[in-house]
C-alpha cells in the first residue's frame, strides 16, 4: 500500500492564476513530482465541467493536485474525489453530502466543485484534480444565478474560517483517500460514495450529449457510471449533467 504523506509533496502558491488546473498543466513541462499542489488565492478564469465558469472570489480555497494513478482513466478518480472533501467538512461539524458525479452539497446547496482532467506529458499520464471550496467567500460576490444555490463554510458555521486551516485538513484527508485508492482499489471507496450520494434513490433528469434521459437513480457502477432504471430498462450514464431530481 502506498505510504501516507505523499500529498502534499510540495505546495506551489500563486496570488492569482487563470485556473489552478491550467497552471498545473503548464508546470508539467518542468520536473514536477506526483503529489504537488498548485494553490491560488484567486482564479481569474476558474472553470468547472464542460468549460462552465466557476466564480473564484477571495476567501475561497482553490487548488489542484497532480497525480499519476496507474489506471489511465480519470473518471473514477474524479467521481470519488469528493469523498475527502466531505470528510473534511464533517470534521468541521458540517453535514456535507455528494451529488452525482462529484458536487459537494450542504443542505442542498453547493459548497465545493471538482474538476478532474487527464493529460499526457512525455508518455506519463497525469490526473489533475482541481478543487474549489467556498470557505469564507462572500456569497453576494457570486453570480446572481448561483447565489441561491451556493453556500460556504462561513455561512454554515456562523463564523469566519481561514482557508489555510481547511486546506491542511483536506490535504490530509486526500492523502489517506489516495493511499486507499492506489493501494486497495476503489471498491470500499465506492461503498462510502454510495452512502453519501443523495442522487441515489431519486427520480432524476440527466442532460447528456444525446439528449435528456429520465429515470430512477439506483446505483453507481464499479467504473463510476450512474445507473438508471428507465421503466424496467437498466441504463448506465457515463457523462452528463444532473438537471434536476423529481
Amino acid at each position: 500500500m502506498q505510504s501516507k504523506c505523499m500529498i502534499p509533496k510540495n505546495i506551489l502558491r500563486f496570488d492569482v492564476v487563470d485556473s489552478t488546473n491550467d497552471k498545473a498543466k503548464e508546470l508539467l513541462d518542468r520536473d514536477i513530482q506526483e503529489g504537488t499542489v498548485v494553490l491560488a488565492d484567486r482564479q481569474a478564469a476558474g472553470r468547472g465541467r464542460y468549460g462552465r465558469a466557476w466564480a473564484s472570489p477571495p476567501g475561497g480555497l482553490y487548488f489542484s493536485i497532480l497525480l499519476t494513478p496507474k489506471e489511465r482513466n480519470a473518471q473514477l478518480l474524479s467521481l470519488l474525489s469528493g469523498l475527502p472533501v466531505v470528510r473534511t467538512l464533517r470534521g468541521f461539524g458540517i453535514e456535507a453530502s455528494l451529488k452525482w458525479p462529484n458536487d459537494v452539497l450542504v443542505h442542498g446547496r453547493k459548497i465545493c466543485g471538482i474538476l478532474c482532467e487527464g493529460v499526457y506529458r512525455h508518455d506519463v499520464y497525469w490526473a489533475i484534480v482541481g478543487i474549489g471550496v467556498n470557505v469564507a467567500v462572500d456569497l453576494r460576490r457570486l453570480p446572481q444565478n448561483v447565489q441561491s444555490t451556493a453556500t460556504s463554510l462561513r455561512r454554515e458555521m456562523g463564523r469566519n474560517v481561514e482557508p489555510e486551516s481547511v486546506l491542511a485538513d483536506l490535504l490530509k484527508e486526500y492523502d489517506d483517500f489516495y493511499a486507499t485508492y492506489v493501494g486497495q482499489g476503489a471498491e470500499r471507496l465506492l461503498m462510502e460514495y454510495r452512502g453519501l450520494c443523495t442522487t441515489l434513490g431519486k427520480d432524476v433528469v440527466i442532460e447528456t450529449a444525446k439528449g435528456r434521459i429520465s429515470g430512477n437513480a439506483i446505483d453507481v457502477s464499479p467504473v463510476g457510471a450512474l445507473v438508471l432504471d428507465t421503466g424496467g430498462k437498466r441504463m448506465e450514464i457515463f457523462e452528463g449533467t444532473l438537471v434536476r431530481t423529481v
